[in-house]
């Protein structure tokens, strides 16, 4: 419980806006959000058709909407012994799913971005990231899914149930 609640704090301190706020339209498809992988948990980890993983942490933001943008990045080792560090480089796409009410997080939102992301080992693609508070499509699982266009080898297409979890903090 102690730790649950050290998490909830240091998300409230991500969210915790800094500076001048930006404008966000009537749809709120221009918001910024503080992104995690690995929120309450130390990583999140995403699985191959040929059953290899990968498992990511890291956090960063993304303004949504057209000219969106994304920041931020962090570390990833995967199955057959590779190890290092990524950053996001932009933003493809956020759909917000919504908030939660009464979640202990304020501004705590589910939804489904899509980062373009490269890793230290000279690899880039799509990461997904998939948080289910709000009000999600029931088809959709929380976690993480990574394309880096290198085989099926390279195609995390599948988020491993209960490897960890993620979340979006609106910011503005």
């Amino acid at each position: 419980m102690r730790r649950l609640l050290l998490a909830v704090a240091v998300l409230a301190g991500l969210a915790a806006p800094s500076g001048t706020a930006l404008a966000t339209d009537a749809n709120g498809n221009h918001e910024t959000f503080v992104w995690v992988v690995g929120a309450t948990t130390p990583s999140d980890t995403a699985m191959a058709p040929d059953g290899s993983t990968i498992t990511m942490s890291g956090h960063g933001t993304l303004n949504a909407g057209p000219g969106g943008t994304a920041t931020g990045g962090g570390t990833f080792s995967t199955s057959g012994g590779a190890s290092g560090t990524w950053v996001a480089t932009d933003v493809q796409g956020f759909v917000s799913y919504g908030q939660t009410p009464g979640f202990p997080v304020p501004g705590a939102t589910g939804g489904e971005a899509k980062l373009e992301v490269n890793l230290s080992n000279g690899q880039a693609g799509v990461l997904t990231i998939v948080c289910l508070l709000g009000s999600p499509p029931p088809s959709m699982e929380e976690g993480i899914m990574l394309i880096l266009g290198a085989g099926v080898s390279a195609e995390y297409t599948k988020s491993v149930h209960e490897s960890g979890n993620t979340v979006f903090i609106a910011v503005s």
